[in-house]
Order: structure tokens, then sequence, then C-alpha cells
């Protein structure tokens, strides 16, 4: 540390008379480092004042200077802190003392990539109802260079590029201290949810009926998936839309229920107005679900009519 005495002819200059250890009523002694939390400088961060008093105490609150940004530091003169500070009448009689430079470094709230992983985490476990049952994780975190976040109540928000959260490609975080934005940086990364779903173990062809030897559960991500089946019996029995390869998941989109009537079935015609109800033999002119409406031939008059799948061989229309 440079010690240094403020002589006569600076004082002078700065409007002070003289002054000499013996016969001032404070000191006030610099440091060459001093560590800031606030957004000001004051002059007890970068000096001791003694004796300790009430006036002290008063000038050592008083505000010398703007703190650097969280995280970086600033170097102060001591002659400079000293023309500010002399017009003071309460400074008349100090003997000014210490380093001539200060390094004044301002702390805060490391944020780094460690700590935004955690954030997410965190986010994923408080919003486990929104996500299916799987093992969730992250991957491919991208996040912004380590910064420092001001002194104070940490705060966060975060908000996934998709409402469904699963698919979301980045997240936004927004950071407030005390109440107040002050920093939102955007992260990009991949949700992966693992879990046991049902695929194919051998190509699957359009039309077919799913049975027990053409499936197989494997462990996939299924954050890219659209409703897969999660067990065996919830997809067996049912039958193919699309040509599937082997190892594909079966997803509700590409199978449907088999059709319970099938063309050239003969089947029941239930045909009702108000509370009158007849019925009649027909053909099936198509496969038809339940819910499906299909041509059927009445076998008496030859006609076709328009009739909804009921049952298994029962369809129904009004006339």
């Amino acid at each position: 540390m440079v010690m240094f005495r403020v002589k006569l002819i600076l004082l002078a200059l700065l409007f002070l008379l003289p002054a000499t250890p013996w016969a001032t009523t404070l000191e006030v002694t610099f440091r060459a480092n001093a560590q800031v939390s606030a957004e000001q400088i004051t002059l007890g961060d970068i000096a001791s004042l003694s004796p300790e008093n009430d006036l002290a105490r008063t000038l050592a609150a008083l505000t010398v200077g703007r703190a650097p940004l969280p995280g970086q530091s600033k170097e102060l003169r001591a002659t400079d802190v000293i023309r500010r500070l002399v017009h003071d009448e309460r400074f008349q009689d100090v003997y000014w003392q210490g380093s001539d430079k200060i390094t004044v470094a301002r702390d805060g709230i490391v944020i780094d990539r460690q700590r935004i992983e955690q954030i997410l985490v965190s986010y994923l476990q408080q919003n486990l109802d929104k996500l299916p049952r799987a093992q969730i994780r992250l991957s491919s975190l991208r996040v912004p260079e380590t910064f420092t976040l001001p002194r104070g109540e940490l705060q966060y928000e975060v908000v996934p590029s998709r409402p469904e959260i699963l698919g979301s490609s980045s997240f936004s975080i927004i950071f407030r201290i005390d109440g107040t934005t002050v920093r939102n940086c955007t992260v990009r990364c991949r949700i992966e949810a693992l879990a046991e779903v049902a695929t194919a173990a051998t190509t699957l062809r359009r039309g077919q009926i799913i049975t027990p030897d053409r499936i197989r559960m494997t462990r996939q991500n299924i954050a890219a998936l659209q409703d897969p089946f999660f067990s065996p019996r919830s997809v067996i029995g049912m039958q193919v839309k699309r040509t599937l390869h082997a190892g594909k998941a079966i997803e509700r989109r590409y199978v449907e229920p088999p059709p319970v009537i099938r063309k050239g079935d003969l089947v029941k015609i239930l045909a009702s107005r108000g509370g009158l109800q007849l019925t009649a033999t027909g053909m099936s002119r198509m496969d038809g679900r339940p819910g499906d409406v299909i041509r059927v031939q009445n076998m008496n008059s030859g006609k076709l009519i328009y009739c909804r799948v009921d049952a298994p061989g029962l369809v129904s229309v009004e006339f």
C-alpha cells in the first residue's frame, strides 16, 4: 500500500488549512481495495474513519461515486475523492492518509450454467402435472455466458417456447431483484421425456390388426411423439392406418379400431320415426366402425340407404 499525506500546498489548493495528525479531530485512511454491493460508493466503503463516533458514522455514509456494474471493478483516486468532499465544512479538520488509488469491486449474484440448469430443472419439477409420466431431462443446453446480477432478493420467471412445455426448444428466464426486472435471457435446449412405449416389432402394413407378436415395448424419447401407447393392452387389436416400419413408435394417429361391420356382412337395419320402429335385413356395402355412416342395401327392396353403425351387425336409420 502506497501511503500518502495531503501536503500543505494541496490542502491550500483545496481551500483547506493544513492539518497534522496530532491536531486533527478525524483521521480518514483510504484502502487499496474495497468491495461494494450497492449502486453507490460511500466514503465508509473505501476508507476507515477514526475515532469512531457519530460524526465519523455520518461522514462514512456520504456518497463519493457510482459503483461499477455487478461483477466489475473500477479505480478511484484518493485526491479526486478529497476534492469532492473538502467543500463540506465537516472536513475542515481531517487528516487524510492511506492508498492514493482504490480499486472498487462490486459483488452480486453470479448466474452461471449450473445455476440456470438448476432453475430449469426446478421449473420442470414444479410442472410435472403438465408433463407425461416419463423420465424428464434436459439436453443440448445452450446458455448465455456467466453474468452477475445486483444483490437483493432474487426472483425469476420461466417461460417455455410452447405452453405445453414438452416440445419446447427454448426457455426465457426473467430475473428480478427486489421486484424489479434486471435481466431477460434465452436458454436453448431440448427436453427429453424417456418412457416405455409400444413400437412395431416388425413392419406393420396398412389394414393389419395388431397382435401381441407384432409389438414390443421400448424406451424412447416421447417429446416428439403424438399420443403414443404406454401399454400393450391399449394397442393390441387396433388396425393399422398406414405402414409402420420396425422400431417405429405406434401413435394413435397411425391406428384405429377395426371395423365392427365388414363389406358384404349381413346386418339388421333398425328404422325409426318417432315411436315407430321397423326392422329389415340389409347387406353392408362398406366397412364401418361404431358411429360411422355407411351404405347398406335393403335386401327386400334392393335400395341403397345410408345407415349409422351402432354395433356389430346392427345399423340404424331414420325415415
